[in-house]
């Protein structure tokens, strides 16, 4: 009987456990073609916490200006500084944070001027939304 008891204590104690897990960040991909990609980290964008931009480039191809702005709200702008990776060739990324509104789901965009020596500027707009933290 003791035993069965032990045994029983010893599951509950287990399931008790603090076990924390990391969890895994994804990746929202805003725009991908052959010649540029524009993704973000974590993928939820959530507010009030530090968010990763990564944007991969084709050869000649240089960011002229990047800045976000609020599109549920007149919230501003937020200028990016595209820096370059170290080690990786025509890889950037930019971090930034949003601050949080009364809606836990905002859209935003990020406004990404490219340019090029011979095909001239490009400009990417595109739409994300952020939430609250979970």
């Amino acid at each position: 009987m003791r035993l069965l008891f032990l045994a029983f204590y010893l599951v509950c104690l287990s399931g008790c456990s603090d076990q924390k897990t990391e969890p895994q960040t994804s990746v929202l991909q805003l725009h991908q073609d052959t010649r540029f990609t524009v993704s973000l980290a974590p993928a939820d964008a959530p507010v009030e916490e530090i968010l990763h931009w990564t944007v991969e480039l084709s050869d000649g191809w240089q960011i002229k200006q990047a800045e976000v702005t609020g599109l549920s709200m007149t919230m501003g702008t937020i200028p990016l500084l595209f820096k370059t990776v170290e080690g990786k060739a025509r890889v950037y990324q930019a971090e930034m944070v949003l601050g949080a509104c009364s809606q836990p789901r905002m859209k935003w965009q990020l406004q990404l001027q490219l340019l090029h020596a011979t095909e001239g500027e490009k400009l990417l707009l595109l739409p994300f939304y952020s939430s609250w933290p979970k």
